[in-house]
């Protein structure tokens, strides 16, 4: 558990100064957290649903079943 509170620690810090979006990524639960600045923290955990991505990445399309496939292959 310590190891996931030090990650949602580092992610708060990068967001409190400047990063635009942080995703933390459950692989045993198949789960993604997106952290964005001054927003409520959001759960991606359908296989069908598209990860929202960052303005500067913006041409990428990325659902939760792709990112775990291309993770765990």
């Amino acid at each position: 558990m310590k190891r996931n509170s030090d990650s949602t620690k580092n992610m708060l810090l990068c967001l409190k100064h400047g990063t635009q979006m942080g995703w933390l990524i459950d692989p045993d639960e198949q789960t993604v957290f997106v952290y964005r600045s001054k927003q409520e923290t959001e759960v991606f955990d359908e296989p069908d649903e598209v990860l929202p991505i960052p303005p500067f990445a913006s041409e990428l399309h990325l659902s939760v079943k792709d990112l775990f496939g291309w993770l765990l292959e």
